[in-house]
């Protein structure tokens, strides 16, 4: 069976299982994907090898993914799960996913023992992506093996199978793809088919014009198949080159898109190939966008982004929503001068928290308090008690970082020594550098709680309702 033979079998399969069927093709579009990581046949004989079992394995599972562009990701992860309880424990003691259903794939016995295959690609423990499940038949009993991640060791000793419960997991819930005897059969009577004939030779298929540019974009960007890329939008004015560019800085490779149409300015990292995490990748990039500021004058700030593509994605253009309404009241007064000078400062930190520049976001929701007290001690004093005060109107989880972040320190000295002084200014001990990741998560927390002191302030002491029609 050759890769084209096995993507019809599949589309055909494919055709009904949802409502909004799968597009055209999607099949094949998926294959390229497992190519991307060696899965299946690449290059003139793609579809002239004959493939073995694993990767017709391989092949059904890219089937699980629901996004086409992470079939092969996510093939990769789930063809090497592993049997809870271990060897003894799994379907025809197979030690892996991928080679149980190569057992169903062989055999025509093996496949009449089978009830069901459930495969999930879901997170079902922390960082612990995908699981399955094989129902089947031993004589008159009913048995199920079950295959988790390959790092939950604990799971794979002997007997963890009796007390495993498949229902305690991270999620509240996942997205399962079963496959029914019915589903195999067709494959297990063409590889049976094809066994008992002589050998079929295919031609090679001269590579197209697309696959080639595939290629010679892989050797330039120096792909491989563990790369995972960190995409991340940038909103600049810095020159930026006018194609994808490769670019050596300090040890490390980054590659900058430029912008489209549909995308925006976007720099790249491969988390693998550069052997780095996340946030010191994010480091990284916010130090060479820093030094493109300084050299051309001009703005750079770093956007969203993601990882886990094998090769650089460009980031869509923003496309924020706003609120909008049918019939738009409006009756409101212009503020007292505190008002006015608080609503304006408001807008000029909200600004800059949307738009990634958090140091001032962080600077301008502190000043807003110091509109009515303007010694330290009455704003420190103010800090506390009103920290108090809406502590527990704010999400928890942004509290207990907020509390990780300050330590022992009282809230009051945090927010005055480790953010209002620190970002305005570099020659203290508490200083930031707003290159720093974890730096910038810890801005990002603080400005979210001021935010919500600011608000607080700005309703109860100055008087300020947030309604657009109370006459105020």
């Amino acid at each position: 069976m050759i890769a084209r033979q096995l993507e019809r079998i599949l589309e055909d399969h494919t055709r009904t299982i949802h409502i909004s069927s799968h597009p055209y093709g999607h099949v094949s579009a998926r294959f390229e994907k497992m190519r991307g990581y060696n899965l299946l046949p690449k290059g003139t004989v793609r579809n002239s090898k004959h493939l073995t079992t694993e990767e017709i394995a391989a092949g059904i599972l890219s089937l699980v993914a629901p996004q086409i562009g992470f079939a092969g990701h996510t093939a990769l992860i789930l063809k090497t799960l592993c049997p809870v309880g271990g060897v003894e424990a799994s379907f025809q003691k197979a030690p892996t996913f991928v080679a149980a259903l190569e057992a169903i794939l062989s055999s025509t016995d093996t496949l009449n023992e089978l009830i069901k295959v459930t495969v999930s690609d879901s997170e079902i423990y922390t960082n612990g992506h995908g699981r399955a499940a094989i129902h089947y038949r031993a004589g008159d009993t009913e048995k199920v093996s079950y295959y988790v991640d390959r790092h939950a060791v604990t799971l794979m000793q002997s007997g963890a199978d009796k007390g495993y419960d498949p229902s305690q997991m991270i999620t509240t819930m996942t997205n399962d793809m079963v496959f029914y005897p019915s589903f195999f059969r067709p494959i297990v009577e063409s590889l049976k088919r094809e066994a008992s004939m002589p050998p079929v030779i295919y031609p090679e298929e001269p590579e197209t014009d697309e696959e080639l540019e595939k290629q010679r974009r892989a050797e330039y960007l120096k792909l491989t198949p563990y790369s995972n890329f960190l995409n991340m939008a940038v909103d600049c004015q810095v020159t930026w080159p006018k194609e994808e560019k490769l670019v050596e800085f300090d040890g490390y490779r980054l590659v900058l898109l430029p912008k489209t149409k549909d995308h925006t300015t976007s720099i790249h990292i491969d988390l693998h190939g550069n052997r780095v995490g996340r946030e010191e990748a994010r480091t990284i990039i916010n130090r060479f966008l820093s030094l493109l500021t300084w050299c051309d004058d001009q703005y750079a700030v770093v956007q969203e982004g993601w990882s886990g593509n094998p090769v650089p994605v460009p980031a869509p253009k923003r496309d924020l929503a706003f609120s909008t309404a049918h019939h738009w009241i409006f009756d409101r007064n212009l503020p007292n001068d505190d008002g006015r000078k608080a609503l304006a400062i408001y807008r000029e930190g909200r600004n800059s928290e949307q738009n990634y520049l958090i140091s001032f976001a962080v600077l301008s929701y502190y000043k807003i308090i110091e509109i009515r007290y303007r010694g330290r001690s009455e704003t420190r004093t103010w800090f506390r008690d009103s920290y108090a005060a809406i502590k527990n109107k704010i999400d928890p989880d942004i509290i207990k970082r907020f509390e990780n972040y300050r330590g022992e320190k009282p809230v009051e000295n945090y927010l005055y020594d480790a953010c209002r002084s620190a970002v305005a200014h570099a020659n203290k001990p508490e200083s930031t550098d707003p290159d720093e990741f974890e730096e910038l998560n810890r801005l990002h927390n603080v400005a979210y709680v001021l935010r919500q002191l600011a608000r607080y302030f700005i309703k109860n002491e100055l008087g300020l309702s947030a309604h657009y029609f109370d006459g105020s």
